[in-house]
């Protein structure tokens, strides 16, 4: 791993969500940062992270950050505390409107809210795919860096293979659909022992985020993968997990077992950056009938500050023009803190610098 002279200063905006509480437990003891300033809404204003506190999977280490108090969130509070990054897990009826002030207040700005994501200058990144889009926020003193939804980074990290063979053969695109996706986290106990078959916005963002993050960077713009994803979204009541059942079409026949091989030495910017919470391979395959499941596989990832960041594959099948595998992604910790933590403002300077 890479070290730094001093550690970054930073904050963490909606720290009593979970999201947010994510980004507390993984921003505890890190090597790169110091332990963050939490901002929140006039209800939990004062009060201590500890009295906060929702997940009691992994710790939060040290107690520091545990008897920190909670502060309002106010932008030119922010603003003026100059941070080297500020991590959003605002709601997204909130998020737009801060992160747009604090973009023009010269912040960067590492968000897990929607309202962004598909605005021209905002690069959606999934670290091991495309980190060439860090460039879009390099020309500006504040900048918003999204990430995609949870669902959609799994997919996307496990499709990004498909791009090369589509370069080398002188493709447009590909078809890729069906797609059908379990999304698990439900907030009442109704949802127990039922299945809703709709999730409000959840096909649309993974039929139009794919098409951003696997496209390419020209000319300072996006141009968009000629890809089409098919989505079919269902809730399901499993605590902790993002399932998706995938099926790929290409548009002329090839050899589907590359995509395995790929997967099987996957890594990226992250990887070769060894930052600390970058897991050791991204994708991790697995032979047995049986998985992944979210009990046993959830948590993927190695060295233990990266559980959870790794992508689980299984069924695998391929055939002819057809790839056919199931995924399973961590939806609070890939889906919700991958593009922040692998990518921090003094390395986004050191990509966009050398062109990778």
């Amino acid at each position: 791993m890479e070290v730094m002279s001093d550690r970054l200063r930073c904050a963490v905006l909606g720290a009593t969500g979970l999201v947010g509480q994510r980004f507390c437990q993984l921003l505890s003891g890190h090597p790169m940062f110091e332990e963050p300033d939490l901002y929140g809404s006039e209800r939990s204003e004062n009060e201590r992270l500890r009295d906060r506190l929702k997940l009691a999977d992994r710790p939060v280490s040290g107690g520091d950050l545990l008897e920190k108090e909670i502060k309002r969130l106010d932008t030119d509070v922010v603003i003026r505390e100059h941070y080297d990054a500020v991590f959003s897990a605002l709601p997204t009826e909130v998020a737009g409107q801060v992160e747009s002030r604090l973009r023009n207040g010269g912040v960067t700005v590492f968000t897990n809210a929607s309202p962004h994501r598909m605005d021209p200058d905002v690069p959606l990144v999934v670290p091991e795919v495309n980190p060439e889009h860090l460039r879009l926020a390099s020309n500006r003193g504040g900048s918003i860096i999204a990430n995609g939804n949870c669902s959609t980074i799994g997919l996307v990290l496990t499709l990004a293979p498909s791009r090369p063979l589509r370069d080398r053969e002188g493709e447009r695109g590909d078809n890729a659909g069906p797609l059908r996706r379990r999304l698990p986290w439900c907030a009442i106990l109704d949802a127990l022992s039922n299945i809703v078959p709709y999730i409000k916005n959840e096909e649309e963002k993974l039929r139009a985020e794919p098409r951003k993050m696997l496209g390419r960077l020209k000319s300072g713009a996006i141009e968009p993968w000629d890809v089409e994803v098919s989505p079919f979204c269902t809730r399901v009541p499993v605590r902790r997990g993002h399932f998706e059942v995938v099926e790929v079409t290409f548009r002329r026949n090839r050899i589907s077992r590359r995509s395995y091989r790929q997967w099987k030495a996957s890594g990226g910017l992250p990887q070769e950056k060894r930052l600390p919470t970058a897991p050791e391979r991204p994708i991790i395959v697995r032979n047995e009938p049986d998985r992944p499941q979210p009990v046993l596989d959830v948590d993927a990832g190695s060295p233990d500050r990266a559980r959870g960041m790794a992508v689980t594959v299984g069924r695998l099948s391929y055939g002819g023009r057809r790839l056919r595998y199931s995924l399973l992604v961590h939806n609070t910790i890939r889906g919700g803190l991958q593009a922040r933590l692998c990518y921090l403002p003094r390395p986004i300077s050191r990509v966009v610098s050398d062109g990778t």
